[in-house]
């Protein structure tokens, strides 16, 4: 068996006194020769020292001065108004938000500035939540900031349509940015919904008929991309009903829901093929119903 050749360097023992030399040779550094004796000064006179040399005075010591031990840093030292910094910060995000809410805009583009808008006034919820009189102690920042006076005189505007008065107290005025997270939800609801109605139709042919081939070969292979859209089409089609209960649901302007209801007709139809091929009876009967009625109806309000 072939031994390693650094072992070598940790079989053998030490002789002793060979290793004390080795030891001493290996630490040892290179002293210069001493001087001839000719180059020798008589004693008692020290040598002059050579130009641009320092003296070789000795200086007293000096005393060491004890550093203090050193101190990690922590939260107590940096003591900056976090939750002023955040409402500022998420201020114009929810103001974009409410831009395409107020426009109509609830295309597929629009989805990642509904999320961050909502995300922003998830924060004003939470500093009321955690401790009311924070946000009192923040009514300077509010005051001062012309993005976080418009989204205070915002949410205070929904409350007082609704109740008609203004909210005066802690938990009023956490309702009043509660409906404004609400109306920012509709809106990212229907950007949702978008978002389906534009991959759903890759799906169907383009006679508008259903792609049963297609869906029953992706089916057989066990497709992840066709498991992962049925659940996207099976949450945002419940979307979808929810908008059409509540009434505001218009997508598209000037379609008047016309086209959340064509996203329905598709979605079911889909999903009854889907969970026909898959022989899943119960769901394929429930959406086959949901399918015939929308299709039949369409559901539109003023």
């Amino acid at each position: 068996m072939p031994t390693d050749e650094f072992n070598s360097l940790f079989d053998e023992e030490p002789v002793e006194g060979k290793q004390d030399k080795e030891t001493d040779d290996l630490f040892s550094f290179d002293e210069p020769a001493p001087p001839d004796d000719a180059g020798k000064k008589p004693p008692g006179q020290p040598p002059k020292p050579q130009r641009g040399e320092p003296s070789q005075k000795k200086e007293p010591d000096r005393p060491v001065r004890q550093q203090p031990p050193s101190k990690k840093r922590s939260s107590e030292d940096f003591q900056p108004d976090m939750d002023a910094l955040l409402i500022t910060a998420q201020s114009p995000l929810i103001i974009e938000g409410m831009k395409c809410l107020s426009i109509r805009d609830f295309t597929a583009n629009s989805l990642p500035v509904y999320t961050e808008s909502l995300k922003g006034v998830e924060v004003f919820i939470k500093i009321l939540e955690r401790n009311p009189n924070n946000y009192f102690k923040l009514s300077a920042v509010i005051n001062s900031d012309p993005d976080c006076k418009e989204i205070e005189t915002l949410a205070f505007q929904l409350y007082k349509t609704k109740n008609h008065e203004n909210p005066d107290s802690d938990g009023k005025i956490l309702k009043a940015y509660e409906m404004l997270r609400n109306r920012l939800k509709i809106g990212y609801n229907k950007a949702l919904v978008s978002t389906s109605m534009l991959s759903i139709k890759k799906y169907f042919l383009l006679s508008g008929t259903l792609d049963r081939e297609k869906i029953s070969e992706m089916v057989i292979k066990n497709n992840k991309e066709l498991k992962n859209d049925v659940i996207k089409f099976t949450q945002h089609l419940n979307i979808a009903v929810q908008l059409m209960k509540i009434g505001d649901f218009e997508i598209t302007k000037g379609l008047r829901g016309r086209d959340i209801n064509t996203f329905v007709i598709r979605s079911s139809e889909l999903l009854t093929y889907y969970y026909l091929a898959v022989k899943d009876s119960a769901a394929e009967e429930y959406y086959r119903r949901m399918h015939d009625n929308y299709k039949k109806y369409f559901v539109i309000r003023e």
